[in-house]
């Protein structure tokens, strides 16, 4: 790292300590300009700037502006520390929003991947497969992931229910039975409405997926099967849900991964099969 070797460096003459300060301060500057420009907005001479160049060992200035450029990305790539609710600041460029973005889905997608086990999608994977209805239970903006969920399946020909509205949220789970898989959305567990859908599917011995974060322990002993939304991100105080959100798509994408590897070729077949119907130039 050329920031931790600048800040090591000993025996420097006050001007070359003033061009290491300038360019640990401004290392953008420092990659866009020329010896010249550098030294007059740093206040040293151009001979300086060699000499700095060779108490680092680079050939030229090209090889600093290399290293502080990597560096920099970084940096961005990895942030030291990043607050997930409020990951970008008002004077971020375009790329650095970017940039800090990528970092908070890196992030999340590596909690949600470690906060589900190996060996329980196996459970999934024969749970999803023995069910003849799927039904999704959720609200507000998980919606539409569910239905995006609904989408995929419906190309491998798999039938799957998103009621939206309560009433049809409830008519649904009344109509549910055994043969049914139930996939349950919350967060935290904390709306009522979540509370009566249970009820009802456990009335009527229906499978039930819980879909949650951590915080929904109190819902545990009412379904028989649970995946982890990563909870890395306040509810409430936040830009927007881009932590949730993914980890919601990255878990629902990975049932309708396991359930298409199932029967790979298949799925596969009948994906293309379906398209050439819909679009004869395919063929």
């Amino acid at each position: 790292m050329i920031f931790a070797k600048l800040n090591q460096l000993k025996s420097l003459t006050a001007s070359e300590q003033t061009l290491v300060d300038y360019i640990l301060k401004n290392p953008k500057f420092i990659i866009q300009h020329d010896p010249t420009m550098i030294s007059k907005e740093a206040f040293v001479s151009v001979s300086t700037i060699y000499r700095l160049l060779n108490k680092l060992d680079f050939n030229g200035l090209n090889d600093l502006k290399i290293q502080l450029a990597q560096d920099l990305e970084h940096q961005e790539e990895f942030p030291s520390q990043i607050d997930i609710n409020y990951p970008v600041i008002e004077e971020d460029s375009h790329y650095q929003v970017m940039r800090k973005l990528k970092s908070v889905y890196t992030e999340t997608l590596n909690d949600t991947l470690n906060l589900n086990s190996p060996e329980y999608l196996a459970l999934l994977e024969s749970a999803l497969t023995r069910a003849k209805f799927i039904d999704v239970y959720t609200s507000s903006a998980n919606i539409f992931l569910a239905q995006n969920f609904q989408f995929q399946m419906q190309e491998i020909g798999q039938q799957v229910s998103v009621p939206v509205d309560e009433y049809i949220q409830r008519l649904t789970a009344a109509n549910s039975t055994f043969e049914h898989l139930a996939i349950v959305i919350s967060f935290g567990g904390r709306g009522a409405m979540v509370h009566d859908i249970l009820s009802i599917l456990n009335e009527n011995q229906t499978p039930i997926l819980l879909i949650a974060s951590e915080e929904a322990v109190e819902l545990e002993g009412k379904v028989n099967y649970r995946l982890f939304l990563s909870s890395l991100e306040n509810h409430y105080h936040k830009i927007s849900s881009f932590s949730t959100r993914l980890s919601l798509l990255y878990v629902l994408d990975t049932l309708y991964t396991l359930l298409f590897n199932k029967d790979y070729q298949k799925n596969k077949d009948f994906k293309l099969k379906n398209y050439q119907k819909i679009n004869h130039s395919l063929k």
